[in-house]
């Protein structure tokens, strides 16, 4: 958890995929290094602003491909890359692993680095939620895909979050230049779902189109280079999020 640096907002910002560490002793079984694990690439330098806007930031140094902290650790163990807990293939269905990983060995790394972000992220709501009636949980993501649209904004589809909150959030992009779609391909994955019962918790999703401030071409799954736009999308997500943090 990243506490807040500003004047305290009712916001807390999670980022979930922004993580890039895989820790030396469970490489053992991997068929490629590390380093090229597909990640919401570079989102925690892009959203480092957070904290001086008062919104309490949860974060994660592992990669996504330890444990998946934004899938049920409950569902599918140890398959698809959109919807195992462990992925053991890439976006593309290249084999990550040599071999099947244990249930034990799942058990370990949901232990090591989904719980506790889980747990950072219960224990930031609830404490917010003791100071405000109503907060915002924002899921900020990005995606290499092509598809179209800045920004598409998840809400399971009007199940985890209001329909004033999910306008706000989307005019607030837009009054920066991005163009913002909602529900499109990306609704929202296990942790807004969490929240979707929580009347006093809007739960939003936030996918941000990497090509609005990374170099991608056909290798966007290998660490792609940041290009010019980087720090003018920043600052855009920026001023978008202190109007949100005002509002």
């Amino acid at each position: 958890m990243i506490e807040p640096s500003g004047a305290l907002a009712p916001i807390v910002a999670c980022l979930p995929h922004a993580g890039v560490e895989y820790p030396t002793e469970l490489t053992s079984e991997l068929t490629m290094s590390p380093d090229v694990l597909w990640s919401d690439w570079r989102t925690g330098e892009l959203y480092d602003f957070l904290p001086e806007l008062g919104i309490t930031t949860i974060t994660t140094a592992f990669s996504r491909f330890v444990a998946d902290v934004n899938r049920d650790p409950d569902g599918e163990q140890h398959g698809s890359f959109w919807s195992s807990v462990v992925p053991a293939c890439t976006p593309a269905g290249k084999p990550v692993y040599r071999r099947s990983l244990s249930p034990a060995e799942i058990r370990h790394r949901i232990r090591l680095a989904h719980e506790p972000f889980h747990q950072a992220l219960d224990t930031a709501i609830d404490r917010l939620l003791n100071v405000f009636p109503r907060i915002l949980l924002l899921d900020l993501h990005s995606f290499g895909v092509p598809l179209d649209g800045d920004i598409i904004i998840g809400d399971r589809r009007g199940a985890s979050a209001r329909p004033a909150a999910v306008r706000s959030v989307a005019d607030a992009f837009a009054r920066k230049g991005f163009t913002v779609l909602i529900n499109k391909r990306f609704i929202g994955g296990w942790t807004i779902r969490r929240f979707a019962a929580n009347d006093r918790v809007d739960a939003i999703q936030v996918e941000l189109n990497q090509r609005c401030y990374l170099d991608i071409d056909e290798h966007r799954y290998q660490s792609p280079q940041p290009a010019g736009a980087f720090q003018s999308t920043k600052r855009s997500l920026r001023s978008a999020l202190q109007d949100i943090a005002r509002e």
